[in-house]
Formats: C-alpha cells, sequence, structure tokens
C-alpha cells in the first residue's frame, strides 16, 4: 500500500521536513540523492560589501563556518525564506530581510531595501544555481559578487532500506525542490530498474520548472504556487490524507 512520503533532499533537510510531517500524521521516508560539502573560498573584504544574499540555508552554514562575524554581523543580509532567516539569526547576523520563497521572491525585497550604486552585494551561494541573483539584479543598478561556498553532490549508495520500502510501492508521493533533484530521482529508478513506480508516485514539485524537469509518466504533479517549504509540506499532508482518492496514472 502506498502510505509514505518520500524525501530525497540533503539529509538535514529531509530528516527536519520528515519530523515536521510526522508531526502532522503523515509517516515519512527519507534517501536524500544530494550531499552537501562545504567548498573553500576566499571573500572579499567587508569593508567593500554593503550586504550578502543567501539563497540557501547550506550557503549560510559554509560561510559562517569559516568568517570572523564581527566583520559581517551588521551587515544587512536577504534570504530566500524563514529557514534561511533563521539560520542567519543564529549565525549572528543582526538585520535580516526574507524574501517571499525562491529567488525571484527575494528580487524586490533587495531592491526596496538597496540603493542603485550603493556597493556590491556579496552573494555566497551553492555551485549549481537554479536561478541567477547577479543577473536579476543588474538591470536595477545593484552590483552582485558572487563566490561559491558550498556544492550538492549526488550520493552514491542511497540506504538500502529505503530502496526495499520504494520497491515494494510503499511510496505515495515524493517532495522534489529543485530541477537537478527531478533529474537524479529519475535517473535513480531507472538505474534501479524502478522506472514502472512512476505510475504509483505523485511529484510534489516547487515549482513548475521542477515540474517539467520531472517528466511525464507519474501518478500526479503537484506544483506549489510559491516554491516555499511550507508550501510543499502542506500538499504532502493533504495528499497523504486523502490517497484513497487520487486517481492512478495509465500508460500512455
Amino acid at each position: 500500500m502506498a502510505d509514505a512520503i518520500l524525501n530525497i533532499r540533503p539529509r538535514d533537510d529531509a530528516l527536519r521536513d520528515a519530523a515536521s510531517l510526522e508531526r502532522r500524521g503523515v509517516r515519512s521516508l527519507v534517501m536524500p540523492l544530494l550531499g552537501i560539502a562545504h567548498l573553500d573560498f576566499t571573500p572579499p573584504a567587508p569593508a567593500a560589501i554593503s550586504g550578502l544574499i543567501f539563497t540557501s540555508r547550506h550557503a549560510v552554514s559554509a560561510f559562517v563556518a569559516t568568517q570572523d562575524m564581527g566583520d559581517w554581523a551588521g551587515k544587512p543580509v536577504f534570504v530566500v525564506g524563514h529557514a534561511t532567516a533563521a539560520r542567519a539569526r543564529h549565525a549572528g547576523f543582526k538585520a535580516v530581510f526574507t524574501g517571499s520563497g525562491g529567488g525571484a521572491g527575494l528580487v524586490p525585497v533587495v531592491a526596496g531595501q538597496m540603493v542603485p550604486g550603493s556597493g556590491t552585494l556579496l552573494w555566497p551561494a551553492g555551485a549549481d544555481k537554479s536561478f541567477d541573483m547577479a543577473e536579476a539584479l543588474q538591470p536595477l543598478g545593484l552590483a552582485v559578487s558572487v563566490i561559491d561556498v558550498y556544492v550538492a553532490r549526488p550520493v552514491i549508495d542511497p540506504d538500502p532500506e529505503t530502496i526495499q520500502q520504494l520497491a515494494s510501492e510503499a511510496v505515495l508521493g515524493v517532495i522534489v525542490m529543485s530541477a537537478r533533484s527531478a533529474l537524479l530521482l529519475n535517473d535513480f529508478l531507472d538505474a534501479h530498474d524502478l522506472g514502472h513506480l512512476r505510475s504509483h508516485i505523485c511529484v510534489i514539485a516547487a515549482s513548475q520548472s521542477i515540474a517539467v524537469a520531472a517528466g511525464d509518466g507519474w501518478r500526479q504533479i503537484y506544483t506549489a504556487k510559491q516554491p516555499r517549504r511550507s508550501r510543499l509540506l502542506a500538499i504532502a499532508t493533504l495528499l497523504y490524507h486523502r490517497r484513497s482518492s487520487i486517481p492512478v496514472a495509465t500508460e500512455q
């Protein structure tokens, strides 16, 4: 019986989501397909930077792990969501401004606080980017310097017990937070001869581009109106508690 929501995010994120879902009465399985590794980097001098942009809480962790926060704590910090905001405040940043979800939702927040020509914003980011903040802010007269501070690498050996549960058709839906994760999920299913399970699994996608990357053949694809963790968990909860009424995909 399909009675679990699968989370393929990096382990810390997936476990946090699973705990939230369990509190809502939703059975969860965790099988990270990406792992986070910090990179070596050399940031510019704090005096040359007017503010920071974080589009992931992993970027906050990677950045502060090697910095003297006394030099950075007073800078305005712009973050994509509440989890990243909490991580930034915990790290010691004093002025944190939160967007409405995703890079696009952060652009108007930055533009509303920063004056064109007021200096360079620093964007510590992941090596793989789904949204280009520098490109989005350049027409607004805001200069952005980008440094890669972490990388998400494919997990070589996912948990065999979770793979077994997946093979037994125990998974009702899977939360997918990036296009790269969607592609890795498809590769994983095909590599383990589990491609036929798509017609039994619903994809809960954080955006339309992620839904497109997931491709066809899934039982259903649900797309969040905003790329926020809370939206995806709400969809997963609703899906779980209404699972008996979800139509099964038919082969084309």
